[in-house]
């Protein structure tokens, strides 16, 4: 696993790290999480969870009903990799994590956040969204891969590596345009 080694101050994003999206096709993932978060001295560590609550849009138009009025935290050995790191938990009831209930790029811009790392949960879905929404706020966004998957099927995690390769958003992407970036090697 190659993640971007820059000299710009970098946040890794964990999201919605919690035992209901965990399942026997994605708990490959857990342990490579844990060596990002052992071996990588981010600036920032934000990890989020995510539940539904009754009338929300995703209650009325997606009638996600998993895990609804329920807040479940992150799993327990998440909660022990982050005790001596810096690093902040945010609730959210959308699909990105700037739209939690902690006001994200406020905290990114006070910590002079200028690149921000992706892992976990949904590829095609909650972690897209977070990553479209970093690059827009101006943050150079990278989803590791790796450490990325979905619940669903095995082919909307490949589908949405595909689109996000293309844009070159991952730590895997082809990076033509900048030829002297740098990598952890995990």
């Amino acid at each position: 696993m190659k993640i971007p080694n820059t000299w710009r101050k970098k946040a890794l994003f964990i999201i919605d790290v919690q035992k209901s999206f965990i399942i026997e096709r994605n708990k490959y993932i857990i342990p490579k999480i844990e060596k990002i978060i052992k071996n990588i001295d981010y600036d920032l560590i934000i990890n989020s969870i995510t539940y539904n609550k009754k009338n929300t849009q995703w209650d009325k138009q997606i009638w996600w009903l998993e895990m609804q009025w329920i807040k479940e935290d992150i799993i327990p050995e998440l909660k022990e990799w982050l005790q001596n790191k810096k690093h902040i938990k945010v609730e959210k009831l959308t699909r990105s994590i700037f739209k939690a209930d902690t006001n994200i790029l406020d905290i990114l811009k006070k910590e002079n956040i200028k690149e921000v790392h992706i892992v976990w949960y949904e590829t095609n879905d909650c972690v897209m969204a977070s990553c479209f929404e970093s690059i827009d706020l101006w943050f150079y966004t990278f989803v590791i891969e790796e450490a990325s998957e979905t619940r669903t099927t095995a082919s909307n995690h490949t589908k949405a590596i595909d689109i996000l390769n293309y844009l070159n958003l991952t730590n895997n992407s082809n990076f033509v345009w900048y030829d002297k970036i740098k990598y952890f090697n995990l």
